[in-house]
């Protein structure tokens, strides 16, 4: 049973990477790529920066122009750039929810967040990106204790 939820949360941050090393783009061949405007954002936790920890930007409605998450990660300062084609190149115009997830390295994957801000429908980070404004979304602070 250990081994098959180590695999799991394994396969998860497998899939992650790989999203990210393929910008997460939706975009088919051929068609033309949507206009982006820069995000970004720096997450701490309980008063520190979260390292490695995931990002995850939902388009909120059905006409939002992208169907899937994108994907950033935080860095050693807690600093994340999202990036629909590429990192950093940003979100087309839209409103979207972010969520967050902190899973731990090596065999303790579990969220360090405890699912707190794993869920879009309940995300109170929700953001409006206006074409041609980088948005920069400031300190978002999160606790290990949940929203307060």
């Amino acid at each position: 049973m250990f081994l098959i939820s180590t695999f799991r949360h394994c396969g998860r941050a497998m899939l992650v990477a790989s999203l990210v090393s393929l910008g997460c783009s939706s975009k088919l061949p051929g068609e033309p790529r949507l206009k982006t405007t820069p995000v970004t954002g720096i997450v701490y936790v309980d008063g520190e920066p979260a390292i490695a920890l995931t990002v995850e930007c939902h388009p909120e409605s059905s006409d939002c122009p992208i169907k899937h998450p994108v994907i950033a990660s935080t860095d050693a300062k807690g600093k994340f750039d999202l990036g629909m084609y590429v990192a950093g190149d940003g979100l087309p115009e839209g409103t979207y929810r972010l969520v967050f997830i902190w899973q731990g390295i090596g065999l303790n994957q579990r969220d360090r967040l405890k699912g707190y801000y794993a869920n879009p429908s309940k995300s109170k980070t929700k953001i409006t990106v206006i074409a041609g404004n980088h948005e920069d979304l400031g300190v978002i602070n999160l606790s290990t204790k949940g929203p307060s």
